[in-house]
């Protein structure tokens, strides 16, 4: 379990994959005010090397985290509908914040209503990794 006490107007970003990350990276500053999360560690170390503070690292298998509730919303970039599923588990059980799933219509589009089921706030479907409308 991990604590972490942040101020109430900040995002919660999860990057599941390497992939995600490399795609988002370049929308990324160093003023970029958000916390990342990931259950990647390679993830996390990079995400440190480019002098990012507030990074997370959990495992699939953690209950919840404990993060004092202080998120303005979660932004979850799904990189698999499973993985999703977990890791929304854990986010539900961590923060009562808003849920903001990003998703490629391709090559499965799945219903939004499954998303909302595993207690999403919205869905957005994209091909595109611009995410700086989401950090404001």
């Amino acid at each position: 379990m991990f604590t972490l006490e942040r101020p109430k107007d900040t995002p919660l970003v999860l990057i599941p994959t390497s992939e995600i990350l490399n795609e988002i990276v370049s929308y990324l500053t160093d003023s970029t005010s958000c916390c990342f999360l990931s259950p990647n560690s390679q993830i996390t170390e990079s995400l440190r090397e480019r002098g990012f503070q507030e990074v997370i690292e959990f495992c699939q298998d953690d209950k919840c985290l404990l993060l004092d509730d202080h998120f303005s919303k979660v932004i979850v970039f799904e990189s698999h509908i499973m993985n999703t599923c977990e890791t929304m588990r854990i986010i539900k059980n961590s923060t009562c914040a808003p849920v903001i799933i990003i998703t490629s219509p391709a090559p499965h589009r799945y219903p939004v209503s499954l998303y909302y089921s595993m207690g999403a706030t919205y869905v957005v479907y994209t091909k595109s990794r611009y995410i700086s409308c989401f950090l404001k």
